[in-house]
């Protein structure tokens, strides 16, 4: 479980850098009204922010897990949360449409729904996981 809780981390600074460094936003900067990229803008930066938070609280916690055995638990119940979040998103957004005329947005997820159904998925399988050996911690 601590690899992949490394693991894990290792994404999530990859993935709040991006947020944190606007990458997705390049097309749209100029296209989008000036209200919109700067709503995007803080979204970014507060999403990265808080994903930094959690790797943070992931590399911590790897460290001794029968310590933050009631943390994993309660990440484990947030993954369930969040895996039925991305399944509503997934079934009520049409991505691959709305990214099509904007290539920073559709380069970086050309199949975005199917990403989010996978995310989704591993969400619920770390609850599992989490739930399965939460006893064992």
């Amino acid at each position: 479980m601590r690899i992949f809780f490394i693991v894990l981390a290792m994404y999530l600074i990859g993935d709040g850098v991006i947020h944190l460094l606007n990458i997705r936003l390049g097309s749209v900067i100029n296209v989008w009204p000036t209200s919109a990229v700067s709503y995007a803008i803080l979204l970014d930066s507060i999403y990265a922010s808080f994903v930094f938070l959690a790797a943070a609280l992931i590399l911590v916690a790897q460290t001794d897990l029968k310590k933050y055995k009631s943390l994993i638990f309660v990440s484990g119940i947030w993954a369930i949360f969040h895996g039925t979040l991305l399944l509503y998103l997934n079934s009520t957004q049409n991505f691959g449409n709305d990214f099509f005329n904007y290539p920073s947005l559709l380069v970086w997820m050309p199949f975005y729904n199917q990403y989010l159904f996978f995310e989704a998925i591993l969400a619920f399988i770390y609850a599992i996981v989490v739930f399965l050996r939460h006893k064992k911690l």
